[in-house]
């Protein structure tokens, strides 16, 4: 199978390692595969450096016929059997595209918890050009059906992201900030804005009775400075640690006792599944993808804690709950823990992505 996967993004993030990943296995398996990205982007050096084939023909924004031209004479050269969109606004010019230099299958993958929005381009494209969707959470699909009820149900296949234990031992973080390994240490990560909710983080680690604790949160963003002032006026200030974007970050996750998610809304949080790998416990908001990641199903405990979204003091009350939990060896807290390695090898392995993703290219 010819498959190129197409990329708009300029970060590094959990769609882009997703897209990586599955691009790596899926060549591993067989198949050819070409990464189209922007030139000097994240993806563009570690596609190449994973040995993945990369162009940079890729469909611009909505005024920009001149590289959807490109893309599509590029796609005609290839000659792909499928294209996978990862980037939700290209989906017009990246299916305009495909379906004019007749590529047989084009599938889009949806990593964030939305409805079809009500523009013209977006509905046009989905009934004429997408074929298939691939989304990372059953909440994601229900959604989507919801608002595209014409869409074919079984043509939106629910792939939950993989995710790979880290090599690396425990300690750098630590490390690095001069705390004992008897720290309680709770971790955040994802950009500092609005919605990824540090905000209510911040709140909820203020009510945590645990003086010695400690918080390291990994990530830039518009929203620091606010979120700085706002650690000050909690008095935690000399208790945060302000990591900025760290690209080694599972490695850093390691050293953390309790991962928190405190975020308004989300896919299936990538790097949530990165803190289980690491062997974190996870408190996370009741949003897209954690019942699924952590809540008791198919016959299986619970592997965290679920609060309420913008709920500090659901959250704190659950921080301080998995820490002294993992600090007095409590039989709930090791139960838990032991559920959240279970869940990482059986549901959450790169193996069941990439041969789940591999059927949904190549379509019913």
């Amino acid at each position: 199978m010819r498959v190129v996967i197409q990329s708009d993004a300029r970060i590094w993030g959990g769609n882009e390692k997703w897209l990586v990943m599955v691009g790596e296995g899926l060549a591993a398996r067989g198949h050819d595969v070409l990464v189209s990205c922007r030139a000097g982007a994240p993806v563009s050096r570690r596609a190449a450096g994973r040995g993945l084939r990369v162009t940079h023909r890729r469909p611009g924004a909505d005024a920009d016929l001149f590289r959807a031209l490109g893309f599509l004479l590029m796609l005609r050269r290839e000659h792909p059997d499928v294209v996978l969109l990862t980037a939700f606004k290209r989906s017009f010019w990246g299916g305009w595209a495909a379906r004019r230099a007749r590529v047989a299958r084009v599938v889009e993958r949806m990593g964030v918890d939305q409805g079809l929005p009500d523009r013209w381009k977006y509905r046009h494209a989905f009934r004429h050009y997408i074929d298939g969707m691939i989304v990372n959470s059953a909440d994601i699909k229900a959604r989507w059906l919801a608002s595209a009820p014409w869409f074919p149900e079984h043509e939106v296949h629910v792939v939950l992201n993989g995710v790979r234990r880290p090599a690396a031992e425990p300690g750098t973080l630590r490390a690095e900030l001069g705390l004992a390994a008897d720290v309680p240490l709770v971790m955040g990560a994802g950009r500092l804005e609005e919605r990824k909710g540090f905000d209510v983080l911040l709140d909820a680690f203020a009510r945590v009775p645990l003086p010695a604790a400690r918080l390291a949160i990994a990530g830039d963003g518009r929203a620091e400075a606010a979120l700085r002032s706002q650690a000050e006026g909690l008095g935690i200030a000399d208790r945060v640690h302000w990591l900025g974007f760290r690209p080694e970050l599972p490695t850093l996750l390691l050293d953390g006792d309790v991962f928190a998610l405190p975020s308004r809304k989300e896919g299936m949080a990538n790097v949530m599944l990165e803190a289980m790998a690491g062997g974190a416990l996870v408190v996370a908001t009741d949003i897209s993808g954690v019942r699924e990641a952590l809540d008791a199903r198919e016959g299986r405990p619970a592997a965290g804690w679920i609060v309420p979204p913008d709920d500090a003091v659901a959250m704190g009350a659950a921080l301080t709950e998995a820490l002294t939990g993992l600090r007095d060896g409590t039989a709930e807290a090791l139960r838990r823990l032991e559920e959240t390695g279970w869940r990482v090898d059986h549901w959450f392995s790169p193996e069941r992505t990439i041969e789940e993703t591999e059927r949904a290219l190549e379509g019913p």
